[in-house]
């Protein structure tokens, strides 16, 4: 059976309403299905209990026990709570203004035994109380609702997955609802499917709710779950990221600057331009919030790797290659310090340091950003028009290199050999020069709050073409890269903090 993990369905979850399909249909949806497999199963109940928590897993068993209502069933609903959900909230606000319907709250366990006769009364129970949401102990009013569920005699049906049991590994920490059906959403979450939770489980039903299969594919705002943009009050400077950028030549010095600035913006505290003198002194000029530091010479050089793999040391990400010229010189130096650097930074390798990197092969996180071009320079294969050939052309070459690949386009495919992400976001305003050099720097950036190297590309592409769109809708065609970079905190903020669980 196809599983999916409790993130992945968050994901997925929010991806599908990034799509067009709202979040209230696919929970009117879910309590839809549970009310129908509760009288496939238990066709004579006449008696039913709903037992609700306050995340969305209480909202599936609010809408369950309206549609069981609606069926002629006579249905009690034991609220763990207020919902903190708003689309939770909404639907028991429409089942307490249902007159057949009895809800009582119990937000303690003195509450709770107090209803002790409800569940003697059932002749089925719904738990709805966690579902995916478990995260370490249990705790009231939660512990207590499940000792009474299990001691009643009356089956129980577990809404998408038994309170109290791991969605991913299936273990019991604590207690869990023991379920004699089991009615989960979309897929099978991976611990449904372990060996030591059948006992818990029951049967198994898996029900589609009306999220597309694009919504595993498409990047969208679930993505951010990934991420970790949280910060601790006693936080010092460096904590949440350091990047080191090479790049920069005596011809191409604002290439770098760009790298910086958006990892800036992108939530890192420390962003350090190592390029050679001509472009390090020039990004000086431009910006006070970047540190450079001046490499000997025009141009980077066998002679400076020593000094760089030392002072990768200090850093978290190292981005490489915009404005590094494609002499040969240069190109011996940025294979060398790839091989240094490999598997003990994670890295991004962009624009001219791709064209020094055809075969070498990864080891550890590795994104590399080619256009079109810069991807046949890297794999030596010409990425095809089709959008499903380019994915499977991406993840084959992905696989060859041992990193991930992220194929800027009209659509941007991402893949680390495994898995592919497609971004749809972006403008033909982003031709300007310099938007690549942002993405390059978004990933480094995101690459310092996930250990997920295809999420960071993934996340960061999407920030981009939204950044763009953004100031394209504002300005125009007439935009430069800088207008992406003013514009990336609006639009991570706008999604960052709606991904903390």
């Amino acid at each position: 059976m196809e599983s999916i993990t409790s993130i992945e369905m968050y994901v997925a979850d929010r991806n599908a309403e990034w799509l067009g399909v709202p979040r209230l249909v696919l929970m009117e949806n879910a309590g839809a299905a549970v009310a129908r497999n509760v009288l496939r199963k238990f066709p004579t109940a006449k008696r039913i209990l709903v037992v609700c928590g306050t995340g969305d897993n209480g909202g599936d068993g609010y809408v369950a026990a309206r549609h069981l209502h609606a069926a002629g069933r006579t249905v009690r609903v034991i609220a763990l709570g207020e919902p903190r959900e708003e689309l939770a909230r909404i639907n028991y606000q429409a089942v307490t203004r249902l007159w057949g319907v009895e809800v009582k709250a119990a937000q303690s366990p003195l509450e709770l035994l107090a209803l002790q006769d409800w569940f003697m009364w059932a002749e089925v129970i719904v738990d709805a109380v966690l579902g995916t949401g478990i995260r370490g102990v249990l705790r009231e009013p939660h512990a207590t609702a499940i000792e009474l569920m299990n001691i009643s005699p009356a089956p129980k049906v577990a809404v998408d997955v038994p309170s109290g049991l791991d969605p991913d590994t299936g273990e019991v920490r604590d207690k869990a609802v023991r379920a004699a059906l089991t009615v989960t959403f979309h897929k099978a979450k991976r611990g449904l499917l372990s060996p030591g939770a059948q006992r818990y489980v029951g049967e198994l039903v898996v029900e589609p709710i009306g999220i597309p299969p694009e919504a595993e594919l498409v990047v969208g705002p679930g993505d951010f779950a990934y991420l970790n943009f949280t910060r601790r009050a006693d936080s010092k400077k460096g904590d949440h990221g350091r990047v080191l950028v090479i790049g920069g030549s005596l011809e191409y010095s604002g290439a770098p600057v760009y790298v910086a600035l958006a990892a800036l913006r992108a939530g890192v505290d420390l962003a350090v331009i190592a390029a050679p003198e001509p472009a390090a002194y020039a990004a000086k000029a431009i910006s006070p919030d970047i540190i450079a530091i001046p490499l000997e010479g025009p141009r980077l050089s066998t002679k400076h790797v020593d000094k760089l793999a030392s002072l990768a040391e200090r850093f978290n990400v190292v981005a490489m290659g915009p404005g590094l010229g494609v002499e040969e010189e240069t190109q011996e130096a940025v294979r060398e310090l790839f091989r240094r650097l490999a598997g003990k930074r994670a890295m991004v390798i962009d624009a001219d340091a791709l064209k020094a990197l055809r075969g070498v092969r990864a080891s550890g996180a590795v994104v590399y950003t080619p256009h079109a071009g810069e991807f046949k320079a890297l794999t030596g294969a010409e990425p095809p028009q089709s959008l499903s050939e380019r994915m499977a052309v991406v993840r084959e070459q992905a696989a060859a290199l041992g990193g991930v690949i992220l194929l800027k386009g009209r659509y941007d495919v991402i893949s680390d050999g495994v898995r592919v992400k497609v971004n749809m976001t972006g403008t033909p305003a982003m031709t300007v020069g310099g938007t690549g050099d942002v993405l390059t720097g978004l990933v480094a950036a995101f690459l310092t709050k996930t250990s997920d190297p295809l999420e960071a590309a993934a996340v960061a592409a999407f920030v981009n073409g939204l950044a763009g769109e953004d100031a394209a809708a504002e300005l125009g065609f007439h935009i430069t890269a800088s207008d992406l970079i003013e514009r990336l905190p609006r639009v991570i903020r706008r999604y960052a903090f709606e991904s903390i669980r």
